[in-house]
């Protein structure tokens, strides 16, 4: 009888000592990145922690039906394990299963009423299922266990400014930045509820900051055009209008050109003031609806310049007649290539091929045409 007993302690000890090892070549396998064996390598283990870490693999790997299937089944099993639950919470979420996560939040925040992160994506579950009130009400929540969460500083900040409460905005953005003050995000949104409150010394310094922080964007520039044109200061309005348009040249917003036009107006430049006002109503021409320009402007935006081209050089093809898609095909090449011979060259194309409209775009090519000369002249001397 002894033997018995000590032949099964030992195989006991064996089985769990192979389980042991295969679990150190199942995590070495995750940890490396090779998830299909790290799965078939779990697959093999049947153990409670095995089963988690499956699910967490065909998350990684984008399986989420079989992801969602494992963690239900473990949670089964393993009703206490708040990690678990988080996981498949975030999931039902990601592939917009928002009841779903909705329900494994609450019960979270039933189970744990101290973790921000639950009142988080609680909110976040609210939110999708467009119930934004309550949404904001659990986002506050969060922000009352920990005053430094941004994300929903953020959401609660982003509420306000919609709503136009200039206080509110000020408070909860003033709240992020008081941690974070270079966060580009709040210092928009304050920035934007000020500007909304006509209060235009106040939020130029904020946009100002964007863009020593990197935020060169069109609409940053086109606001601090609009808060210094509303001071009367023309010579910084003109500027940053100019910027906006430099931003935005692949597709230049009428908007901003009749502003420009605007600025020359009060400056009593009546002639220049006609020439932006034309080129506000040049740049409006209505752009077809095709496929191929569809394509180029996604890549455009990923900054993929080589399927940029391709597809703005057959959108063109299809509408050979339609001076944008050639001066897109020229913008994009400007970005695309190195050399400034062939960026001349595309641009002298478009000035020969459409030298008898005036406009926008021609002016564009020409101004770029002689920039790109002198380039090549300061680089030969």
């Amino acid at each position: 009888m002894k033997k018995i007993i000590l032949v099964v302690f030992y195989l006991a000890v064996l089985k769990a000592e192979a389980q042991s090892s295969a679990l150190v070549v199942a995590d070495s396998l995750y940890n490396l990145g090779n998830y299909s064996a790290a799965i078939n390598q779990y697959a093999g283990i049947n153990t409670s922690e095995a089963k988690l870490q499956i699910a967490r693999l065909y998350n990684l790997v984008r399986n989420y039906d079989k992801a969602i299937a494992q963690y239900q089944n473990y949670i089964e099993n393993n009703t206490n394990n708040q990690l678990a639950k988080f996981e498949l919470g975030k999931l039902y979420l990601k592939t917009r299963k928002y009841t779903k996560g909705k329900d494994i939040f609450e019960k979270l925040v039933s189970e744990n009423s101290n973790n921000p992160e639950y009142y988080y994506y609680l909110a976040d579950a609210f939110a999708s299922l467009e119930a934004e009130t309550e949404s904001i009400v659990f986002y506050k929540k969060a922000i009352a266990i920990d005053s430094t969460h941004l994300r929903s500083i953020f959401e609660v900040t982003k509420y306000h400014v919609k709503l136009q409460d200039r206080d509110s905005v000020v408070k909860y953005a003033d709240k992020g930045l008081g941690f974070y003050e270079n966060d580009v995000s709040l210092l928009n949104l304050k920035a934007i509820g000020l500007f909304n409150n006509d209060e235009y010394k106040a939020c130029i310094p904020l946009f100002e900051k964007m863009v020593a922080l990197g935020e060169k964007q069109s609409y940053v520039f086109e606001r601090l055009g609009n808060a210094y044109f509303s001071l009367k200061e023309l010579k910084k309005a003109k500027e940053n209008y100019k910027s906006s348009l430099f931003y935005d040249a692949l597709n230049p917003s009428p908007k901003v050109l009749f502003n420009l036009g605007n600025v020359f107006w009060e400056e009593k430049q009546l002639d220049s003031a006609a020439v932006y006002f034309q080129e506000a109503i040049d740049v409006q021409i209505v752009l077809f609806d095709k496929e191929y320009q569809a394509l180029a402007r996604i890549a455009s935006e990923k900054k993929d310049f080589k399927n940029a081209l391709k597809f703005y050089k057959l959108a063109h093809e299809e509408d050979p007649e339609n001076v944008i898609y050639f001066y897109q095909v020229c913008f994009v090449a400007d970005r695309y290539y190195k050399d400034p011979k062939v960026k001349i060259g595309y641009y002298e194309q478009l000035t020969e091929k459409y030298k008898n409209q005036k406009g926008y775009f021609i002016q564009f090519a020409e101004r770029r045409i002689t920039e790109l000369k002198e380039e090549i002249h300061m680089a030969t001397n």
